[in-house]
């Protein structure tokens, strides 16, 4: 049986408003607030502090980084336990949901991050309440079991999945993604493009996820375009936060080699959506040939001819938005292709997939997105 664990769910503009009866219903009184100096810096930090009235007294944990290490959760779990607090609020991109999880996790745990990621066996309880308020329209982490961290600046993120990471509430407002910039937007789309077609097109047979990541797509195609553009509306910003979220609730079906390879590739500080797109023009192409029938319905809701090569069709959406394509154009260093190989065969992400390559396979799909560059993208004004 294969189950999946959707949060409750907010969805509207102004949604932050409804925030201290939910606070109240899970019976939180004293949310530790975690996010980033950048969104502190934009205001919405302060506007959701508001927000939770005089019902919940927050404290803060703002020093989340970009690409976060088991140090920035460790870190905010001790402000937890400091500050006494009774739930977790995360606000911010993936980086800071996937750092709160860990947090609402050794609330209740003992020991370190070090103790439970990556560490195979690992006996995980319930974690302590956690509400979810994205403010990117990318990782999805607001809907999913899994979280990704690093243990140092320089290794690759490890991931850990569990049902009791998924938070309690996602709380999905527009008006909370408005000042993500268009790059930011475009990267973070693609991001949610990857959960959605490597959910869809896993062997694991979940119906409803199926549905909901198909549309995942759908949505995509029809509005990160919009949503990327300098001043995007409201409407498209709301699209495509429900995309992300089907993203994420399609990452529980399980993914594939476009993350193995993205995940391979996050020891050198680059957006893990775009990591993730290119992994998608990777291996789209000879995913396909596996599995024609749902990559047909898959290029439906792309827009694309049932027969075309949906690889080809990312990037070229990719290119709209000025993103690179294939690890060469991103610029990244690669010193040794068999080892990187190696490390994404071994990947979890390979378990559903229904291309599952060996260490040939992946040193061919390495090699060819290293050498192949194409035209200087034009740049997507800030």
């Amino acid at each position: 049986m294969n189950a999946l664990h959707i949060p409750r769910t907010l969805f509207a503009a102004g949604a932050v408003d409804q925030l201290p009866a939910e606070l109240a219903a899970l019976g939180v009184r004293r949310p530790l607030l975690v996010t980033d100096r950048g969104i502190v810096a934009t205001g919405i930090a302060a506007r959701v502090m508001t927000a939770c009235g005089d019902g919940a007294r927050p404290a803060v944990f703002d020093a989340v980084t970009e690409n976060p290490l088991f140090a920035d959760a460790d870190a905010g779990a001790a402000c937890y336990k400091a500050q006494h607090c009774d739930g977790v609020v995360a606000l911010g991109g993936g980086s800071v949901i996937d750092t709160a999880k860990l947090i609402a996790l050794l609330a209740t745990h003992p020991g370190r991050v070090a103790d439970y990621a990556g560490v195979a066996g690992a006996r995980l309880g319930a974690a302590a309440p956690l509400v979810a308020i994205p403010t990117t329209a990318g990782t999805g982490s607001e809907a999913s079991p899994s979280a990704g961290l690093h243990p140092d600046a320089g290794t690759p993120s490890v991931g850990i999945n569990s049902r009791h990471l998924v938070p309690r509430l996602a709380l999905l407002d527009p008006e909370l993604t408005a000042t993500l910039p268009p790059r930011l937007a475009a990267a973070t789309g693609i991001d949610a493009l990857s959960h959605c077609i490597e959910g869809y097109l896993s062997e694991r047979d979940q119906p409803l996820g199926k549905a909901m990541a198909l549309d995942g797509i759908a949505r995509v195609a029809r509005n990160l375009r919009r949503a990327a553009s300098p001043g995007a509306d409201s409407e498209a910003r709301g699209e495509m936060l429900v995309a992300a979220f089907a993203g994420g609730v399609a990452i529980g079906m399980g993914l594939g080699p476009a993350h193995a390879i993205a995940l391979t590739c996050s020891d050198q500080g680059f957006h893990h959506g775009v990591l993730s797109g290119i992994g998608l023009v990777a291996a789209l192409d000879a995913t396909a040939a596996r599995v024609p029938q749902r990559m047909a319905a898959v290029n439906g809701a792309l827009g694309l001819p049932a027969g075309a090569s949906t690889a080809q069709g990312v990037a070229a959406l990719m290119r709209e938005l000025a993103l690179p394509t294939t690890l060469a154009e991103l610029g990244y260093a690669a010193c040794d292709t068999g080892a990187l190989a190696r490390a994404a065969a071994r990947s979890h992400f390979n378990l559903s997939a229904p291309f599952k390559p060996d260490e040939a396979a992946y040193a061919d799909l390495f090699a060819q997105s290293l050498r192949i560059a194409n035209e200087p993208l034009a740049r997507v004004q800030p």
